[in-house]
């Protein structure tokens, strides 16, 4: 058992959290908590709402209120949004405890005491026509880094570096616009200078940290670090603990970062036992430290904030500091102050949208690596494509099968069956679980999100091979076990990340509660023979498809055959792939210019980075789906879909019939076509089929692998050919054909049965 602290960034209470946020701290943070919650480790998780920040000063200005009340009521917001998020925190506090205002006391004397700290005399920016000194945010001009025009007094939000006001260009008073002076002022200063030594033996050693937050914290090493002001003039914040100094307070970065250690110590009083927390914060006890973080914040959490531990001594320094990037809006970073659309706000998300939605989003979409673009297409989208399409069809499948078809209890496999067969489950899962563990250990937490989610699309194909509802019974109870395994040990996997709907799942299996402590080693254990299913309901339920209207039923057909084809129009076109590009924001996406026959070439972004080096794209023919509403997929407008076979989580590009040019299109479609939606795409799927036989005159039968199904039209037995179904369980379809009647052939190593998207 590991002991592991989480400490994540402060939001300043001056407005609610926003979906950038999100993504870049509190998400992330709780998904590492959690696994380590579920691994059996001992966890202590906390954070809160810095209250003493100028952004309150300022927002309760413009309000015509006081900053008590300000930071009091947002403090309330944070608080309520992070729990119907589920973010699971020990202890969500704020700076304005007596707690917290005694541990800054106290660490100021101790600094204070061992030579730490100098007095100053500098000169501080000052408002004539305010006769005051200015807080830092409220002087704005010109950063003399980047040459950003409205930097703060205390940092640059354009190229995220720290800044004395001395240094800007053309420095003004935030509030009235008028030019700053600068007046003498006494400050107390912390000497970083005297660290840097500590500091630069300590991050030369911190080889695990992401290679952009351990750059940051190098560069500041080359340039110097100097003494830092931790004192302001300023009537708003925790005095200090001398005479003198009535109309200081301290710089709320020198404050804010030792929450961690004050809200420790709350959380341990509140246990009952004051010492709780030393643990988590003596030398020798092998904990752990890891402080999630937005990249604005890399300097004070790699450099400030263990330069204070330094210079206290006896502290543990931070293990790791996953900093990500940023979530951008509109191309630009997120801002409680300055984004205009209040719906990417955390409570106006809630109105609308169940809490692991967003966390899904926010998961899958993290700006782990570089930053991110947030659009509500694709935020709607991915919960549709692989939440609904992909999870949640194979949680409600299996479970209905066994259902309907055992009385709602899990089977028991048959006789022989183990689950350490090397071709069976077992060693699968072990392989899967040793490495997600390994990802999760290094703050992986997108690779280990899609590890599992590779596990989901692998088990639906499991499932269509083994077509267990038309199986023998041993065949059959062997498909679902295994199958529940998966689902039971998936849900663990996701659980992290999709706490409630996981622990829904485990409703559904029978469990009397969701994965929790220590659950994480039983994703390999097998599920109990003859355990009664809870009540199914959909996980994530899926928009309705309008259906077709009816067609006058055929005398000679089965009831299952004169139901209509709820078909909406594609437009499936021939193109050839001019270039593909790397994504400049995602890891496994191209960017590629696609011929279709048009005045000028479309834009499609596609998944097929692991699957085709660029080289092998350039001048490739391709099927096209033309009439999708185009949607953005990291930030680029993808102006279309190829189409391709899922083999193994990898996708086969499908190729037109030989001789057709750029714009050849599928038989019976017109460049009119209407738009359509994704989802009205994969309301008919495709699968890939061989012909078996003719049916009767004008018809044929088409094997899918797991069951056989009718198809209008005569075609040669043995044609590999992808047929487009009106449901999943459909039994009838059509032949996806182009112009001239044409089908399109399959390569042999695509397996029947294969979903075509």
């Amino acid at each position: 058992m590991s002991r592991i602290f989480v400490g994540v960034a402060w939001p300043y209470a001056n407005g609610p959290v926003h979906i950038g946020q999100l993504a870049g701290a509190y998400v992330p943070a709780d998904i590492f908590a959690r696994y380590h919650r579920l691994r059996g480790d001992e966890v202590l998780f906390v954070s809160g709402s810095d209250m003493h920040g100028t952004p309150i000063l300022l927002t309760a200005e413009r309000e015509g209120t006081t900053a008590e009340a300000v930071a009091e009521r947002n403090h309330r917001i944070h608080a309520a949004t992070f729990e119907r998020l589920g973010i699971s925190f020990d202890l969500y506090t704020h700076t304005r405890t007596e707690v917290h205002a005694r541990t800054v006391e106290e660490l100021f004397l101790r600094l204070l005491e061992r030579g730490y700290l100098e007095r100053q005399t500098q000169e501080s920016p000052y408002c004539p026509k305010e006769h005051r000194f200015l807080p830092d945010r409220y002087l704005t001009g010109t950063c003399p880094f980047c040459g950003h025009p409205s930097a703060r007094g205390d940092e640059c939000d354009q190229c995220g570096h720290p800044l004395d006001p001395r240094s800007l260009g053309a420095p003004k008073c935030r509030i009235c616009g008028s030019a700053a002076e600068f007046r003498p002022s006494e400050h107390f200063y912390l000497r970083l200078d005297k660290v840097q030594p500590e500091l630069e033996a300590w991050i030369a050693r911190q080889t695990h940290w992401r290679p952009g937050t351990r750059r940051v914290a190098e560069n500041f090493l080359a340039e110097g670090l100097h003494p830092t002001p931790i004192t302001r003039d300023i009537d708003w914040g925790i005095p200090l603990p001398l005479d003198g100094y009535g109309g200081k307070r301290f710089y709320v970065w020198f404050e804010a970062v030792q929450g961690y250690l004050s809200a420790s110590k709350e959380w341990a009083i509140r246990q009952g036992d004051p010492a709780a927390y030393r643990p988590f914060w003596e030398a020798g006890t092998g904990v752990r430290s890891y402080y999630f973080i937005g990249k604005d914040n890399r300097f004070h959490h790699t450099l400030l904030w263990p330069g204070l531990l330094l210079a206290a001594g006896a502290l543990p320094l931070p293990y790791d500091v996953p900093a990500n990037e940023w979530m951008l809006i509109a191309g630009d970073k997120m801002s409680k102050s300055s984004t205009a659309d209040p719906s990417v706000f955390a409570p106006a998300l809630l109105e609308r949208w169940a809490p692991d939605l967003i966390r899904f989003y926010v998961a899958l979409l993290a700006p782990q690596n570089h930053d991110t673009e947030f659009h509500w297409e694709e935020f709607r989208s991915v919960s549709e494509e692989i939440l609904s399409n992909q999870w949640g069809n194979l949680v409600q499948r299996t479970l209905v099968l066994i259902r309907t078809r055992l009385d709602h209890r899990i089977p028991a496999p048959p006789p022989g069956w183990s689950p350490d067969d090397p071709q069976g489950v077992g060693p699968r899962l072990r392989a899967l679980h040793e490495r997600m563990t390994a990802e999760y250990e290094q703050v992986h937490l997108k690779e280990a999100l899609d590890l599992a989610l590779a596990e989901v699309r692998d088990a639906n194909r499991r499932l269509h091979e083994a077509k267990p509802w038309q199986a023998p019974p041993a065949d059959r109870d062997r498909a679902l076990y295994e199958a529940v395994w998966k689902i039971r040990a998936i849900a663990i996997w996701l659980s992290p990340v999709l706490p409630f709907s996981s622990a829904e799942v485990f409703r559904m299996l029978g469990e009397s509660s969701g994965p929790g402590p220590g659950s994480w080693a039983q994703a390999l254990e097998p599920p109990a023979p003859g355990q009664r299913l809870g009540e199914l309901i959909p996980l994530f339920p899926r928009p309705a498809v309008p259906e077709a209207p009816p067609s006058p039923p055929d005398p000679g057909a089965s009831a299952a055959e004169t139901t209509p084809l709820e078909a909406p129009p594609l437009g499936i076109v021939v193109g050839r792939i001019l270039r593909a590009s790397v994504h400049p924001s995602a890891d496994k996406l191209y960017v590629l210019e696609v011929d279709l026959g048009e005045t000028a070439p479309r834009t499609i972004v596609a998944g097929l980075r692991a699957s085709y080096p660029r080289e092998a794209l350039e001048g490739r023919r391709v099927l096209v789906v033309a009439n999708l509403a185009p949607r953005p997929l990291r930030g680029i407008p993808s102006q279309g879909m190829l189409l391709a076979a899922d083999v193994d989580g990898r996708a086969l590009l499908l190729s037109p019939p030989p001789g057709l040019p750029p714009g050849a299109r599928r038989e019976g479609s017109r460049p009119d076509d209407r738009i359509i939606q994704y989802n009205e795409f994969a309301s008919t799927p495709f699968r890939v089929g061989e012909v078996v036989g003719p049916d009767r005159p004008g018809r044929s039968r088409v094997s899918l692998g797991d069951r056989t199904v009718r198809v209008e039209g005569e075609w040669p037995t043995g044609a590999r050919v992808v047929v487009r179904l009106r449901a999943a369980e459909a039994s009838e379809g059509e032949v996806l054909t182009m112009a001239g009647s044409t089908w399109v052939e399959v390569a042999p190593e695509v397996p029947l049965g294969a979903t075509v998207r």
